[in-house]
């Protein structure tokens, strides 16, 4: 490509080639970002062009660091930007849109970054990848790697849903739950924080700007894990301004964390080191990190688009993707769906006016982290009526002391079946650890507790539990 592409650290204007080799600047250790000779792009991008392309990633191939023609492909991008009225009615707004990343290949806003990643790598001789990713990157590069005939070696050392580690496997990844060096000069080593992911993601950027008639809209929502996507975004407005495919755009930027893990919005906020975040403690695996390596851009790119930060709750993210998907049909992701928690609380605050244009970026598909649908059966009276309907003998209650302890438990606290046979252990020291599994799974098939979460955990698959109205119902006449 005739375009010069280098890497240049935006804190300290350091430039570096692009090998490949450097994943952070030398001089001050800061993460780096690709860019591009924009003046010769401005001769090879227009309006006219982009308009008359196929659509998808590719179509922007002069702003991307590899060929088309040799592209690892799947069909990523081009996705729907999707007025949400009903939605936007109940939250009040006017003018609500999404953009839905859910229909994806593999369901995520990742496949943009890894199509980019993989066509770089196998251009460049690589024969695999290698890397510790937080699921849906990881499933995501498990799938472009298959699709251009290289290893993916992943490591999943972190917590992760057990769907999303399901679809590795689907893709054929070796995963390991350890560092593992594998030796080998041939595989690429990555991160979440990537420059090559950043270059297919800000796409989402570019897509949004041209399905708005080329106008920016005054705000656009982002969940923020590593820090990625909302550096993402600005580097898109920004090129979109240097190529002159826009007029200075005067858009604010949002981004979202879970309030459990939310050090991006404590940087933000000038309150960082305060808080001590644990990764496993929210629902939003997917953006829940600790050190996220791209803070300090995104906290640059939210003050530089005069935007702001805010941290929601596990309950405001389950009740966004509830009403994305009744209201709207829209199936997300807990993680996903935060985007809507802070715009309902933005809305609430006064910050977000009902006529303001908003764009939501959904990243994930419900379907990788089933907890909302879970929660939802649950509370489906006629569906248990159909069941019981189908039993040919009713089922006897069933319910002893230990069945009521552990009930009791799991009113308090949601948890994985070794901790609760931690705690039985301490009133029946002579319970054994199957014995409680059974309890689980009786309790379970009674609809008195459900499983909440599944995790990875030292290589083990851990279930989380917790007790379901009927069981709080059932408890509550007990005692």
């Amino acid at each position: 490509m005739s375009n010069r592409i280098m890497l240049k650290c935006l804190r300290c204007q350091a430039a570096y080639p692009m090998d490949g080799k450097i994943k952070n600047c030398k001089k001050c250790g800061n993460t780096l970002q690709i860019t591009y000779d924009y003046e010769r792009l401005k001769d090879m991008i227009s309006r006219k062009i982009l308009e008359e392309r196929v659509d998808g990633v590719w179509k922007y191939w002069p702003l991307l660091p590899c060929n088309p023609d040799k592209a690892v492909t799947l069909g990523e991008g081009n996705t729907s930007l999707i007025k949400c009225e009903r939605l936007g009615e109940k939250i009040g707004l006017k003018n609500l849109f999404v953009k839905d990343e859910t229909k994806n290949p593999t369901g995520s806003f990742m496949d943009r970054g890894a199509t980019i990643l993989v066509t770089w790598a196998k251009n460049k001789g690589y024969r695999g990848i290698y890397g510790s990713f937080k699921g849906n990157l990881g499933a995501s590069l498990a799938a472009y790697t298959a699709k251009a005939g290289m290893k993916s070696i992943i490591i999943i050392n972190q917590n992760v849903d057990a769907s999303k580690l399901y679809q590795m496997i689907a893709y054929g990844a070796t995963v390991y739950t350890r560092e593992k060096m594998h030796g080998e000069e041939s595989i690429y080593t990555t991160d979440n924080a990537d420059p090559l992911l950043i270059e297919g993601e800000k796409t989402i950027t570019y897509e949004i700007i041209e399905k708005n008639n080329w106008e920016t809209p005054d705000f656009i929502i982002a969940p923020m894990g590593t820090g990625s996507l909302i550096s993402a975004t600005w580097k898109a407005i920004k090129e979109y301004e240097l190529l002159n495919l826009i007029e200075r755009a005067d858009i604010k930027l949002v981004g979202v964390q879970a309030e459990k893990c939310a050090p991006i919005v404590m940087k933000f906020q000038g309150e960082s080191g305060r808080e001590e975040f644990e990764e496993a403690g929210t629902i939003a695996i997917d953006i829940a990190f600790n050190n996220p390596k791209r803070s300090w851009e995104a906290v640059e790119a939210l003050r530089n688009s005069n935007g702001t930060a805010l941290k929601v709750s596990d309950e405001e993210m389950l009740w966004a993707s509830k009403n994305l998907a009744k209201e709207e049909g829209i199936f997300a992701e807990p993680a996903a769906a935060s985007t809507i928690a802070a715009l309902k609380r933005l809305s609430e605050m006064g910050v977000i006016d009902s006529s303001d244009k908003v764009v939501c970026i959904i990243t994930g598909s419900g379907l990788k982290d089933p907890l909302v649908a879970l929660k939802e059966l649950e509370r489906n009276v006629n569906l248990e009526k159909f069941i019981k309907r189908r039993e040919k003998t009713p089922r006897r209650l069933g319910i002893g002391g230990t069945k009521v302890a552990i009930l009791k438990i799991l009113s308090k606290d949601i948890l994985h079946g070794y901790e609760i046979w931690r705690r039985i252990s301490e009133m029946k020291p002579e319970i054994s650890i199957p014995a409680v599994y059974q309890h689980l799974k009786d309790l379970e098939r009674m609809g008195l507790i459900s499983r909440v979460k599944s995790q990875v955990k030292a290589g083990r698959i851990r279930i989380h539990y917790g007790i379901t109205s009927k069981g709080q119902k059932l408890l509550k006449a007990l005692i």
